[in-house]
């Protein structure tokens, strides 16, 4: 080898290692900034929780206990069995089963329709979907509570329940318009070839081929409907009619805050979403990271 090949060597494998070193400084500087980031939005989480299992007086205690000394169950108890949080959870399942049944079975329908069949302006159809997100919730409420009113559903879950539906409708709509065009109609051509009706092809082939796009409209709703506080604020009226996010201002009692049924409530309301996300992350991604043909 001439020395011109081994200086061109070595420069080559100082290269190599410098871009080694850069790197490994690259992914450590994102791991610092990644755990940072969690140990800041993470905290809260990690506080409530364990406050929620913290006798009464440890909770306000100073110095704080970051690692309690005492757990107990005392706070879930006196908030299942001393408060009507069991009639606002299963008010809450209620709500957020009805939006979720609503947005995903007519979204699915909506987004197959604008996908297959040859409807004018459908591209600019699909996007005044979008255009309602321009419109805050808060200008939509006494709209919706003067028909409510005019159909006498306030307070009822239903209204809640068609409310929330409304506002989640035209994101899951233009979503599943998005994930339809990427399942191919020759599978469906190839059920139809095989006898099967429009209907079966779309419910044996379509909407299983879309089961990611569908699993993320899912939990839109589900988030949008477990979290909805304006529109059961606005529409909900009796004690016996609340949800979660509605019931739970009972414990800030004016100046008295009872810290224990909060931190309960506050826990019991985060598990679901935190729960869901975690274990349907990768259909989520699916979801959202779809491309429009």
């Amino acid at each position: 080898m001439s020395t011109a090949d081994s200086i061109g060597a070595r420069l080559g494998e100082l290269l190599s290692l410098e871009d080694k070193g850069i790197y490994s400084l690259h992914r450590m500087a994102v791991y610092v900034v990644v755990g940072v980031a969690l140990a800041f939005f993470g905290f809260p989480i990690y506080w409530m929780v364990i406050s929620s299992f913290k006798p009464r007086e440890s909770i306000l205690a100073y110095p704080p206990e970051f690692i309690p000394s005492e757990i107990t169950l005392a706070n879930y108890e006196r908030l299942f069995f001393e408060t009507a949080y069991a009639t606002w959870l299963t008010n809450s399942l209620i709500v957020t089963g009805g939006v979720i049944v609503l947005s995903v079975g007519l979204s699915t329908l909506a987004g197959y329709a604008l996908t297959r069949y040859r409807i004018p302006y459908k591209k600019s159809f699909a996007a005044i979907f979008i255009l309602a997100y321009m419109f805050p919730p808060i200008t939509l409420g006494v709209p919706y509570f003067i028909i409510f009113l005019n159909l006498g559903l306030i307070d009822t879950l239903p209204a809640v329940m068609l409310g929330t539906t409304a506002f989640t409708l035209p994101f899951c709509t233009w979503l599943m318009w998005q994930f339809f065009q990427t399942v191919p109609i020759s599978l469906e051509e190839a059920a139809w070839s095989n006898g099967a009706s429009r209907i079966r092809g779309i419910f044996e082939v379509a909407i299983p081929s879309a089961a990611p796009g569908i699993v993320a409209v899912t939990i839109y709703s589900f988030a949008l409907g477990w979290n909805n506080f304006l529109f059961a604020f606005i529409f909900l009226q009796s004690p016996d009619q609340q949800v979660l996010t509605t019931g739970i201002q009972n414990f800030l009692q004016g100046s008295q805050i009872v810290w224990s049924n909060l931190m309960a409530a506050a826990a019991v309301l985060s598990l679901p979403p935190i729960l869901l996300v975690l274990f349907l992350n990768r259909y989520i991604m699916a979801g959202f990271a779809v491309q429009a043909n």
